[in-house]
């Protein structure tokens, strides 16, 4: 537990050292905050999620469904603020994904493999930036305890394609990003993860399952 929280505050103490005023907007990206492995029909995750990228910040719910049959769907909306020329601007922002599982780690094969399509937009000052993600997500558990706590670090590649009013262009962005889900207990999961690509962004976020 205690790597995953210094991991998290690092990434975080990085990016705030890091950023700079900006005049504009280039992206409004956020974490993937996900493993590979997906959750089971009927299962729920509930939970809350703070991004910290480059001249932004983003804090939102966030809510995971499993649909059975290895599929699971995920949706957010929260909160954006954007450094931008001399002022703060606030912004809403939602966003669903789909995620498959290809593979499912077993005796045999080492990892969990899934992809997951994902979609978000923001309003910032009356505009929009909308952003359609494809992810490759791998991960690997190992469990701590008989009762089910286990420590998963995740990671994978991403494509980013940007659009919307407020861009100039759209744009396409790649990343890769690497992070941990650690189960601390049975039902109570903490992450961490640092998104580097185009853009570097970090993030930490806690959710429950029922």
């Amino acid at each position: 537990m205690l790597r995953i929280i210094t991991l998290g505050s690092l990434v975080l103490l990085v990016l705030a050292a890091g950023m700079a005023r900006a005049d504009s907007i280039e992206t409004l990206t956020q974490n993937v905050f996900t493993t590979a492995e997906s959750l089971d029909a009927g299962l729920t995750q509930a939970g809350v999620h703070f991004t910290l990228g480059e001249n932004y910040r983003s804090f939102y719910p966030a809510f995971r469904i499993g649909l059975g049959a290895l599929a699971e769907v995920g949706v957010m909306f929260g909160a954006t603020t954007a450094d931008v020329g001399p002022e703060n601007k606030v912004g809403i922002m939602a966003g669903a994904d789909i995620k498959y599982q290809l593979i499912k780690q077993t005796e045999g094969v080492p990892v969990d493999m899934a992809v997951d399509l994902g979609f978000n937009t923001n309003i910032v000052s009356g505009e929009n930036i909308s952003e359609v993600t494809f992810s490759t997500i791998f991960s690997r558990s190992y469990p701590l305890t008989e009762r089910g706590y286990k420590v998963t670090p995740y990671g994978g590649l991403q494509l980013s394609v940007l659009y919307g009013s407020y861009l100039p262009k759209n744009k396409t962005d790649y990343y890769v990003f690497g992070g941990a889900e650690w189960r601390l207990a049975q039902k109570t999961m903490l992450y961490a993860e640092l998104k580097t690509g185009n853009h570097t962004l970090g993030g930490i976020g806690i959710r429950f399952e029922y």
